[in-house]
């Protein structure tokens, strides 16, 4: 519906057609053009009524959508660089030793202060997305967060220079100000999308944020590698800095565009924007969206021990010296999101022929698909562990088989979860209920870190199976609620308004 109609190169952020149907058209033109562009369209309209019916709107396709999703993005790619580069060094960071450049802590202090930071993380786009929505508006959220996050990698950095109490002092401070620059972009970023679409628009929508999505994905291998293998390398202080190198391009590069593509209507606080905006509720949307959020938790505990346990598996037990050189185990991380890239257009493709045959599987299906990718990610790990018992190195190709069953879970997961949820949320709650969202994967996210000691324990075989169990309890109970409850099956329906 964003390109139906007439022409309207003056809006900006929208330089295609202007339509009447068009939410973006409707915010951005409140002067008398989009006023005599709607009755020319429905002068048109009438004049052929009689000899034609009007043709449904096309499906978009991935690749074409608003410039503006480019834009977020490509904005969004660089602070994932930014922060996957930066999480990717973390616990080896604060479990090396002073004198190579880390903090000296134990394995199970830095996995626990992994789970804090990455909890953190995720915990507080939820008061950033209410503090956008009431006061700040998703542009200036942008901006704010992205400095925060320049400063506390800025932070890292100088950390390496010092010794003593001075580097936890000054890492601990990059850590904080990495936490709240993240708590104020998250929802602000991801809103962003959303704002770009009509509520009609969902499968154009879910589009869009695939789009979004593998922009982080590929800012998560960018900085992995990078930022990442610098640390190892070169000491941590530049893998710090790369991080910080990437999220001032991405400021840069949103500054410079953002009013283009964008426009300045999202310089408003949401509570404003909704006020002229007219969305009708969708019936049993704050259920859907807590039954999803919930689970999503459970989803990202098992997924994010690819950080933690997992690492420390790659490192310690995992055959990676290949072509004559040692791979870093940071560099591990990337199969999974590698692997969504490749996976997610594949995944657009066959969900748009679903939608169009009528067979398109609802959210709650989808995340329950999820979740079983990853219980089945989670043999390859276990037979990994298997291999190393005698104390030996297990082979890499148990790694990368179960990260690319991560890689179908996230694809899954990840698009149709956000997509759903800035479209059935109340317009002025969008970057609140996002934050809240992240909220939830900040808490399994936690929940990794904290039950990453387990592993040492009760040992590796007996903690993955663990988790196989809490995700198929999970899918059971999930589908019994889709089937049960007749709120979520409306929410859950593609078309609901």
């Amino acid at each position: 519906m964003l390109r139906r109609g007439l022409r309207c190169g003056d809006f900006a952020g929208h330089s295609e057609e202007i339509s009447a149907d068009c939410g973006l058209c409707r915010r951005i033109g409140q002067g008398p053009a989009i006023q005599q562009a709607s009755a020319r369209k429905i002068g048109i309209m009438n004049q052929n009524q009689s000899n034609a019916s009007v043709e449904p709107p096309k499906k978009r396709s991935l690749w074409r959508q608003p410039a503006g999703v480019y834009l977020v993005s490509a904005t969004e790619f660089w602070e994932r660089f930014s922060y996957y580069g930066m999480t990717a060094m973390l616990v080896l960071f604060l479990s090396s030793a002073i004198p190579d450049g880390g903090l000296g802590w134990s394995r199970d202090e830095a996995l626990h202060a992994y789970g804090i930071f990455g909890g953190a993380a995720f915990a507080l786009p939820a008061l950033g997305g209410w503090i956008c929505d009431r006061w700040l508006g998703h542009h200036r959220g942008v901006v704010g967060g992205g400095l925060g996050i320049l400063a506390g990698n800025a932070a890292l950095f100088a950390a390496g220079y010092v010794l003593g109490e001075m580097r936890t002092i000054l890492a601990m401070a990059g850590l904080a100000l990495v936490v709240f620059g993240t708590g104020l972009l998250k929802p602000a970023v991801s809103a962003l999308i959303g704002g770009l679409y009509d509520s009609e628009d969902g499968d154009a929508r879910q589009a869009g944020y695939t789009l979004f999505m593998m922009g982080i994905w590929l800012g998560s291998i960018g900085g992995t590698i990078f930022s990442g293998a610098f640390g190892e390398a070169l000491g941590w202080r530049w893998g710090f800095l790369a991080s910080a190198v990437g999220m001032a391009l991405g400021l840069c590069l949103y500054l410079a565009q953002s009013d283009r593509l964008i426009g300045t209507m999202q310089r408003q606080p949401q509570a404003e924007i909704a006020a002229n905006r007219q969305k009708g509720s969708v019936p049993g949307a704050c259920l859907a969206i807590a039954c999803m959020t919930f689970f999503t938790a459970i989803y990202a505990i098992a997924f994010y021990q690819k950080a933690g346990v997992l690492t420390l598996m790659v490192r310690d037990s995992t055959e990676r010296f290949a072509f004559g050189a040692t791979i870093p185990a940071a560099l591990f991380l990337t199969v999974s999101t590698v692997g969504f890239v490749l996976l997610a257009p594949v995944a657009q493709m066959i969900d748009d022929k679903l939608a169009a045959q009528g067979r398109q599987p609802d959210i709650f299906m989808k995340q329950a698909a999820g979740l079983a990718a990853l219980l089945i990610g989670y043999f390859f790990f276990i037979g990994a562990a298997n291999e190393s018992a005698g104390g030996g190195l297990h082979s890499p190709l148990w790694i990368v088989a179960g990260y690319l069953f991560f890689s179908v879970g996230d694809v899954l997961i990840w698009p149709p979860q956000i997509s759903t949820i800035s479209r059935i949320a109340p317009a002025h709650r969008v970057g609140l209920l996002i934050g809240v969202w992240y909220v939830t994967v900040g808490v399994g996210n936690y929940m990794a870190g904290w039950l990453g000691p387990l592993a040492s324990e009760i040992g590796q075989v007996s903690y993955f199976i663990s988790i196989q169990a809490l995700l198929g309890v999970s899918i059971v109970i999930l589908l019994v609620l889709r089937w049960t409850v007749p709120a979520l099956r409306r929410a859950a329906d593609p078309d609901a308004e």
